[in-house]
Order: C-alpha cells, then sequence, then structure tokens
C-alpha cells in the first residue's frame, strides 16, 4: 500500500489546467470575448475553489461545480484580470494552488469624428489613438480602405457608385486589432454634398448683340475651378468652336467674353460636360448642361465726345448719327469699348453715393429708353434739355426724345436706338484727342 501511495503520488497526473492563454511563456493581451475555462487534471482531481477577479481585486466570478469553473463574466476591454484556483485529491492527499494574471486588448479611442461629409475626392479621413488591423466598413457606399504605416490613420475612398447627393448614409465599421482580435463595430455618418447646378444667364435669348458675354452661376462654390473651364465647349451649331477668354468672379461665377465678338446671326451651343466638375463640398452635375441663344445682325454703338455725335452702325455702314449730350467736364463720360449689359423702357436715375441735399445729388424720375453700358453710364432720353451736341449731363450720354417733352419737331433719337439695339451691342465711347480730366475705362 506504502509503495503504491508513493508512485501515486508521482506518477499520476495531478493539477490545475489554466486557459491557454494563461500557459504562454509571454502573455498577450487577449480577447475579452475569448471563453475562460479551469478544471482539474487527474484520476480523483477536483476543484476546491475558483475566482475571476478584476483589477480593483473585486470578484467577478467563483467555482460553483467542482468539475470545472467557466465563467460566463463578459469582460472589459484594456483591463487586467486574475484567475485563483486550487485542487485536491483526497486519497492521495494531494493540495495544488495555481494563479495567472492577463489582460485584455485596448479599445482603441476613435479620434475623428462620426459624423462627416465626403470629400470632394470622395475619401473619409478615420484616425485612432493607437495602431488598429482590418477595417471593414459596409453600407450603401462601398468604400475601399488604406492603411498609413502607423496603422493609426485610415483612408476610406468610396468606389463610383449610384449614391445620391444631399443625403446622410449610415456606415457600420467592423475593425480589429493588429493581432486580429475583433473590436466592437462603430457607426459612421456620412454625409454627401448638394447637387450641383449651372445656370447659363444667356440661355434661350434671341438677338444678342455681339459683345454680350455668357456668364454660368455655379449653385456651389467650386472645388479645383481652374480645371473646370476645359470641361467646358462653346460653338457654333454646326460645331465650329467659338475663340474667347474665361474670367472668373468669386468661387462659383464665370463668364465667358468671346474675342473678337460672336459671329453675326448665329446659333451659340454652350455645353457644359459633369465629368471632373465638382463643388467644394463634393457635389456634382448629375447630368450636362446645354443651352442656346442666338446672335444678331453686326450692330455696333461709337460715341465721339469731340463731335458730341452717336453714330449707329450695322454690317460695318454708318446707317445713322445722332446729336447726343455727354458728360460735363466735372462729370465726364468714360472712355473705351463696352456692352450693352442692362435696358429699360423706363427708369428713376439718381446720384450714386450722395443724399438728397448733398451738392451734386439728383434723381430723375420716369427717365425713357435707358440703356446701361458701364456701370451707371447709360444711353438714354433727356427730356429737361434741348442742348444737344455740347456736353450737359452727369457722365451718361443724353438723347433727343418726345417722351415728356412739351417742345415741338423733337426727334426721338433714344427711343430709335432702344428699338434698334439690344443686349450685348458692343459700345466704344472715344474722344480724338484726349482732354484732360477725362476718365479712361477698358473692358
Amino acid at each position: 500500500l506504502a509503495g503504491g501511495f508513493v508512485l501515486g503520488r508521482h506518477v499520476l497526473p495531478f493539477g490545475i489546467q489554466m486557459p491557454d492563454f494563461a500557459e504562454q511563456s509571454v502573455a498577450q493581451p487577449i480577447d475579452p470575448h475569448a471563453p475562460i475555462s479551469i478544471r482539474s487534471i487527474g484520476l480523483g482531481t477536483r476543484l476546491t475553489s475558483a475566482t475571476l477577479q478584476d483589477q480593483t481585486g473585486r470578484i467577478l466570478a467563483q467555482l460553483s461545480d467542482a468539475g470545472a469553473f467557466r465563467p460566463t463574466v463578459e469582460l472589459a476591454f484594456g483591463q487586467t484580470y486574475t484567475l485563483t484556483a486550487s485542487a485536491e485529491r483526497l486519497w492521495l492527499g494531494q493540495t495544488t494552488t495555481r494563479q495567472a494574471t492577463f489582460s485584455t486588448v485596448n479599445l482603441p479611442r476613435i479620434e475623428s469624428a462620426l459624423q462627416q461629409d465626403l470629400s470632394p475626392d470622395g475619401t473619409v479621413q478615420l484616425r485612432f489613438s493607437e495602431p488598429v488591423g482590418h477595417l471593414r466598413p459596409a453600407g450603401d457606399i462601398p468604400f475601399s480602405v488604406t492603411r498609413d504605416e502607423t496603422g493609426r490613420g485610415f483612408t476610406l475612398t468610396s468606389a463610383p457608385g449610384p449614391f445620391k447627393q444631399g443625403l446622410v448614409y449610415p456606415i457600420e465599421v467592423q475593425w480589429e486589432t493588429p493581432t486580429g482580435v475583433p473590436l466592437p463595430p462603430f457607426k459612421l455618418d456620412i454625409s454627401t454634398a448638394p447637387p450641383l447646378t449651372a445656370r447659363v444667364d444667356t440661355d434661350g435669348m434671341n438677338n444678342l448683340g455681339l459683345a454680350m458675354p455668357v456668364q454660368i452661376d455655379f449653385s456651389e462654390p467650386l472645388f479645383a475651378r481652374e480645371k473646370i473651364t476645359e470641361r467646358i465647349r462653346v460653338q457654333t451649331r454646326e460645331g465650329h468652336p467659338i475663340q474667347g477668354k474665361w474670367l472668373w468672379f468669386g468661387k462659383q461665377r464665370v463668364q465667358f467674353r468671346p474675342q473678337p465678338g460672336w459671329p453675326a446671326k448665329s446659333s451659340i451651343a454652350l455645353d457644359i460636360e459633369p465629368e471632373g466638375i465638382k463643388s467644394a463640398r463634393g457635389g456634382f452635375l448629375s447630368q450636362a448642361v446645354h443651352a442656346h441663344f442666338n446672335t444678331g445682325a453686326d450692330k455696333r454703338i461709337e460715341v465721339d465726345l469731340d463731335a458730341q455725335r452717336v453714330d449707329v452702325i450695322e454690317n460695318g455702314e454708318v446707317i445713322k448719327t445722332m446729336k447726343a449730350s455727354t458728360g460735363k467736364s466735372k462729370t465726364p463720360t468714360v472712355t473705351g469699348s463696352f456692352y450693352i449689359y442692362a435696358r429699360f423702357p423706363v427708369k428713376t436715375m439718381k446720384s450714386t453715393g450722395k443724399k438728397p441735399g448733398e451738392q451734386g445729388y439728383y434723381e430723375v424720375k420716369d427717365v425713357p429708353y435707358a440703356q446701361y453700358f458701364y456701370e451707371g453710364y447709360a444711353f438714354h432720353g433727356a427730356f429737361w434739355h434741348n442742348n444737344f451736341g455740347h456736353p450737359a449731363s452727369h457722365g451718361c450720354v443724353n438723347l433727343a426724345t418726345r417722351q415728356k417733352n412739351t417742345r415741338k419737331g423733337v426727334n426721338e433719337d433714344a427711343g430709335w436706338l432702344y428699338q434698334w439695339a439690344s443686349i450685348g451691342v458692343p459700345v466704344k465711347v472715344y474722344r480724338s484727342a484726349q482732354h484732360p480730366g477725362t476718365v479712361a475705362a477698358t473692358d
């Protein structure tokens, strides 16, 4: 019996089997969802006690079955735990106790916003407090994922797809540690930009003057606007390209100015291809933009300040000459090349920057046939004087009119010019010998 007792203590297995992660020589942080199991080893061996404690010493689970210890407690990320177990084999008088300390993997902190706008290049940036393994975003916007060399920064790039503009898309992100431990999924709300629209101001116009620029107004500031005009085609209906230059006004308005001008009596097409045109927020044109307009005859107006004369030119020939009254010496008429940009059959005109009672203030109501060619400078009828052929205005080009005029035999020059001209008709104001004080202007 004594021999059997000694043989049994030295030959028969006896002990406690701890979880595999506790048996490793170098402990690695574990998945908090990994199963924990402790059991006795050897014939007649039974567990007498087992506990699972957190890093504060609080007991989370205790032995309830002498056969095995399998706590079902949900462990937290980034915590340290201690397993303690004792076992005995009474018939051989054996007892043992084992203890193992282990840690769960850290849950990285998400340092980037969980609500983001999809950028103009179709990307979303994510950043974490420590290295992360794979990311797998899932949702109605398909993304590819790239990770930087630190493992903390990720770029999600949207694939071309049917996702809509101006909506918020929920994205669920599955992720894991660099060692492959799954982390709790998190959600992103990705907002797509509102759709970009473009309006062509001359669309549908007829009888357009040959100097009128075409203006395109976009609904949003543009991304990489310097490349936008490469996607805009201006040509005749027959497909002949129109030469000109593009000028930007702010971040969402651009003008095309034909050089030297539009072809007369032509149909012009302006087409904007949507590919590559995006707003600063990433919105895009949902379809191509097509605009058309027609030009009129080759009409031009020239104002000779020295002669106080207006020459009306059509197809290269002077068809009418009218006496005019331009700006006085203290309020000269600008010189340069312009075009008629606004027309009103009746207009109230008043001084700019002056208040009633101030020197130089004026206000004239019901001024007929106003055609503006530069800022506040216009052709218009003047019923309050008959001094045509001599400077008499605050800078505008006064013409004779019968409207509100009590004098007999007055020409209706202002009305005739209004009926003949149109938006965009070129205007040239010059003097044969430049006088001191004359304000010069360019296009």
